[in-house]
């Protein structure tokens, strides 16, 4: 198991990645840099946090198309039940008071 640092220093290289990739899709090389900076570090430690979770050997759930399953340590995937869609209606205009 990889000690803090060494998934911290995963964290910043996937932030430099993300960076290089940001800035090469965005016109406003800033805002692309910043932006591709965050993206890459979210989704390396998004990664890392669900490879630390695996060796746990807990099943864990997730929620798929309104239904929610229970993933095993083999991959396997098992029906748990259906959400209830909600009932609450949110106007798309609306005035604060």
């Amino acid at each position: 198991m990889k000690n803090d640092k060494e998934i911290i220093e995963s964290l910043i290289t996937g932030g430099i990645i993300g960076a290089g990739i940001g800035a090469l899709i965005s016109e406003n090389k800033g805002k692309g840099l910043a932006i591709g900076s965050i993206i890459g570090a979210a989704i390396l430690g998004t990664y890392k946090a669900n490879e630390k979770a695996k060796e746990t050997h807990i099943p864990f759930i997730i929620e798929e198309n309104g239904i929610l399953y229970q993933i095993n340590e083999d991959g396997s995937k098992l029906f748990l039940r259906e959400l209830e869609k909600p009932k609450i209606k949110i106007e798309k205009n609306f005035k604060l008071l």
